[in-house]
């Protein structure tokens, strides 16, 4: 049994497929629209009809079947969603538009690289390494559905990630901490709840998200240094556990916020009545406002974890503190936060030396 053809009503200009026997239109023909209510249409047909397994799939049905598939597995152990399912979204979008119609078993290395360099035009190198390594585990999830020739997995594993310096894709720019000068001022434009996540985030180390989804009940205050275990972080699917301490300073700032909590479901921090977390758009678009009202250069809540790795290093003199308090599995992970102390040690040395 052949697969249904994408087709074109000429007199309408409409797409259509028909399916046993029925003319469905889809919308205006080749739009991306169209294109893409086909493959759902052809996707859910080939589960009705095709039990071996023998019909072409495309990289846009591929893509399709994916993303139902990340909906539903990144999800963290309370059945929330990550942000892993919007990430492969994000990297299969140039993938799609360039090679939507192309048969899974003609999508070699070539094509791979010749999406590698569309994504260069775009994206600095480290993101287009996420991004084709996620293209990769796509088409691995495939060969698992037998929607992919295992053969073509293979091959594709042979495509490399972009060097530095072997590359015409542009490199990011690192990450640095926040100037002090501007925090204080930015903070004090801020509305109670973010001020308190910059705060936190600046004193204990943590990632944004983990403020920021920080639930009342997820939080030890038996000790001098309370504990505050995550729900779900970054690394929660590889069977690590998270804790970040929460020292004296932050305890102060946390203490308002739930003193009177009487459930332990709450989320710390809320914008609103109801019991919703901030969103990363939200928080980010806060203090991006906040930086215009104090007439600073904007800076985003990410940079706080590095002025927390920055005042660890500069404290103790050790990298190793601020990779058991920021929770990395290896020193070279925090040696990038500690760049920001090279002038002030080339100062003293030149002092001393």
């Amino acid at each position: 049994m052949r697969q249904p053809k994408f087709c074109k009503h000429k007199a309408s200009g409409q797409a259509f497929v028909t399916l046993d026997g029925k003319v469905i239109y889809l919308g205006k023909h080749d739009s991306p629209a169209a294109r893409e209510a086909y493959d759902r249409l052809i996707l859910k047909w080939r589960q009705a009809n095709d039990s071996t397994g023998k019909h072409a799939t495309t990289v846009g049905q591929l893509c399709l079947a994916y993303h139902r598939h990340a909906e539903m597995f990144y999800r963290d152990e309370n059945g929330e969603q990550t942000g892993e399912a919007k990430n492969y979204q994000k990297s299969l979008k140039i993938l799609i538009e360039n090679f939507r119609s192309i048969p899974c078993s003609e999508f070699g290395p070539l094509k791979l690289q010749q999406l590698q360099n569309e994504m260069c035009k775009k994206h600095v190198r480290s993101q287009v390494n996420k991004s084709i390594s996620r293209v990769k585990a796509v088409f691995r999830w495939g060969v698992s559905q037998e929607m992919v020739p295992a053969d073509i997995m293979m091959a594709l594993d042979c495509v490399r990630g972009l060097q530095k310096g072997r590359s015409v894709a542009k490199e990011g720019e690192p990450v640095v901490p926040v100037p002090d000068e501007d925090f204080e001022p930015t903070v004090a434009k801020m509305s109670k709840n973010v001020a308190a996540i910059c705060r936190m985030l600046i004193l204990t180390g943590a990632r944004v998200s983990e403020i920021r989804l920080m639930r009342v009940g997820d939080i030890d205050t038996s000790g001098k240094v309370w504990l505050y275990r995550p729900g779900s972080h970054k690394n929660a699917w590889r069977g690590k556990d998270r804790t970040i301490f929460i020292g004296p300073r932050a305890q102060a700032v946390l203490m308002p916020f739930i003193a009177d909590a009487v459930h332990s479901d709450l989320f710390v921090f809320r914008p609103r009545e109801e019991n919703e977390p901030y969103t990363l758009k939200g928080l980010g678009g806060s203090v991006r406002k906040s930086c215009i009202r104090a007439k600073v250069d904007h800076w985003s809540p990410g940079q706080l974890r590095h002025n927390a790795a920055t005042a660890i290093n500069r404290e103790f003199g050790d990298i190793d503190a601020s990779r058991v308090v920021l929770g990395h599995s290896e020193v070279s992970t925090t040696q990038q936060y500690a760049e920001r102390d090279l002038a002030k040690a080339a100062e003293i040395i030149a002092r001393i030396g």
